[in-house]
């Protein structure tokens, strides 16, 4: 910073590189652990009721003697352990950004880039970064987002990593730091998808679209991850397309620049939720976590054109939206689930999936009738569920043929209080149980989905 801080080409700084906790778990992690548990608790007494340790000997009975994170068996523990990953993720993005502020200059900006849950491409919520906590410090939101391309482009990862970034600083513009030019081999553009990719990435937000990387390397980690230029550093077909597209962002920019959104939905993501949820899943052996319920949700409102924020239990805007979906908040403290009943009761619409409301914040399973707190605005209740063999829902409501009628990986055994059912279950036995409902509470309407359906699209 002291070298280059006076440079006329500097525009701004990047902090770090998608950085993440990386299961950082040695001594020096566990003995900060420790200290953070002390301040957040207290006592060990505190903890041990919290996290239920009085079960199977995990009892902590002094400091000294408290277990190191690595290899526990307790979800409890390792959800906070998690959380405490995340918060030295924040800290030490909050500590470099200190650092590089006492030297910027008024006009230049200081950005991260953030990236997602890893799928072969960018695909979900980032598991081991709290993007809106460590996003804070920044001045402007920074994402990396790769995603399928040629016949498998569909849009989607674009809109979704976009949507993302602009939340994170509610609503702000942001960079696209890293985006693919030709990539993996599958992912070499079509003739006129790279201009398509870049001006999606300005739709959704984007003040800058930037790609990695600039030429292919020839050797390490990434020689087969293609830049804009191949290995023998001539013009070829994506290369060529990317001038294009650099002169019509030279032409249009005053148009397209802090382009704004003013959306009506938000998705409600928790990584807390995220954390406890993945630890059991579906049960034992299952492969899907968390951002396989909220992908497909999102996906939906993707193909409907329908516009979407996110905003997670920090958000102080929340109230703003008329629809909320919130897919599996499996953890939660009562206060959010207190203030979503409140979202309900006073006019907004709320769409629930399976699996909410189901633990608290420490990952401890309530012990009333479950979904718990909300059901108070659901009207419902259940204590049974069951992974569906053979399932499908009566009479085919939504009219997508038996094909796609069908439910999948996860059905709760719902009973209606109040609510109205709009689905039931098709099965001999499971037949009398509620999939889908809705119901009025004060001004608004929670609609609870209790089962996991075919995926439409």
């Amino acid at each position: 910073m002291e070298h280059v801080k006076d440079h006329p080409a500097i525009i701004g700084y990047q902090v770090d590189n998608e950085t993440k906790a990386y299961n950082t778990a040695g001594p020096e992690v566990q003995k900060l652990f420790v200290a953070y548990m002390k301040e957040k608790f207290g006592s060990l007494d505190s903890i041990n009721k919290a996290f239920g340790l009085d079960y199977w000997s995990n009892r902590i009975n002094s400091w000294e003697d408290f277990p190191s994170m690595v290899g526990s068996i307790n979800a409890s523990q390792n959800a906070e352990f998690a959380k405490f990953q995340r918060k030295l993720v924040t800290d030490y993005l909050s500590w470099q950004t200190a650092i590089v502020n006492e030297y910027k200059h008024p006009e230049q900006f200081i950005t991260q880039n953030f990236d997602f849950e890893w799928r072969g491409f960018s695909y979900g919520i980032q598991p081991d970064v709290d993007h809106f906590a460590a996003a804070k410090p920044l001045d402007i939101a920074g994402v990396d987002i790769y995603h399928p391309t040629q016949d498998a482009l569909t849009g989607t990862e674009i809109s979704f990593g976009g949507d993302v970034a602009r939340s994170m600083k509610g609503g702000k513009n942001y960079l696209v730091l890293e985006t693919e030019a030709q990539g993996f081999p599958q992912w070499v553009p079509y003739p006129g998808q790279l201009r398509l990719q870049a001006f999606s990435h300005v739709a959704s937000g984007a003040n800058m679209v930037e790609y990695w990387h600039w030429h292919s390397i020839h050797n390490s980690a990434e020689t087969y991850w293609k830049g804009l230029l191949s290995h023998d550093f001539e013009p070829n077909p994506t290369y060529n397309e990317a001038k294009t597209i650099g002169k019509d962002f030279d032409r249009l920019s005053t148009h397209l620049i802090n382009l704004k959104k003013q959306n009506k939905v938000a998705i409600l993501f928790s990584n807390e939720a995220l954390t406890a949820f993945n630890a059991f899943g579906f049960g034992w052996g299952s492969r899907e976590g968390y951002n396989d319920v909220l992908r497909p949700m999102y996906d939906a409102l993707y193909r409907m054109n329908v516009g979407v924020d996110f905003v997670d239990p920090s958000s102080t805007n929340i109230e703003d939206y008329k629809l909320l979906i919130v897919p599996a908040l499996y953890a939660a403290p009562d206060s959010l689930l207190e203030r979503l009943n409140r979202f309900v009761r006073n006019g907004g619409h709320i769409v629930y999936t399976f699996k909410s409301g189901f633990s608290n914040q420490n990952t401890k399973v309530r012990t009333i009738h479950q979904p718990g707190i909300i059901s108070e605005a659901c009207g419902i209740y259940y204590n049974q569920f069951t992974i569906p063999q053979q399932v499908s829902l009566k009479g085919d409501p939504y009219g997508v043929g038996s094909e796609k009628n069908q439910v999948t990986t996860w059905m709760e055994l719902i009973t209606s209080t109040t609510a109205k059912v709009l689905a039931y279950y098709d099965h001999p036995v499971w037949g009398k149980y509620a999939a889908i409902t809705e119901n009025n509470y004060g001004k608004g309407l929670a609609t609870y989905i209790g089962c996991m359906t075919s995926n439409l699209f």
